[in-house]
C-alpha cells in the first residue's frame, strides 16, 4: 500500500484542485477515489465568486496500467449554484486543470 501512496502522489502532483481521498487496492484493479477541492470558483459566465453547491456527479476515469494492473480514478466534481439573479448560467461544473 506505501507503493500505491508513493503512485497517486507522483500522478496528481500537478493536480493541486484535487483532493485523493482514498486509494483501493483490488486485485488486478487500483481504484483512485479523489473529489475537486472545496473553495470558492468564479462563475464561467459572469465571473462572480461562489461556495454554493448545487450537486455532486461523478466521472470514472481509466489511467494507464501500473504493475500491469487497470488503474480507475472515480472523480466526484462540485455542481456550483451562481449567485447572480441576472446571470445566464444557473448552474456550472468546476473545472479543473488537465
Amino acid at each position: 500500500m506505501a507503493q500505491l501512496a508513493k503512485l497517486v502522489g507522483a500522478v496528481f502532483s500537478g493536480l493541486s484542485a484535487l483532493s485523493v481521498e482514498d486509494v483501493e487496492d483490488v486485485g488486478d484493479v487500483i481504484v483512485v477515489r479523489a473529489s475537486t477541492r472545496g473553495h470558492e470558483v468564479a462563475c464561467p459566465a459572469c465571473g462572480t465568486s461562489t461556495d454554493r453547491v448545487h450537486a455532486f456527479h461523478e466521472r470514472v476515469l481509466a489511467d494507464v496500467p501500473v504493475d500491469g494492473r487497470r488503474v480507475l480514478v472515480r472523480l466526484r466534481i462540485r455542481r456550483m449554484r451562481c449567485p447572480v439573479a441576472e446571470c445566464g448560467r444557473w448552474t456550472f461544473r468546476v473545472r479543473f486543470p488537465r
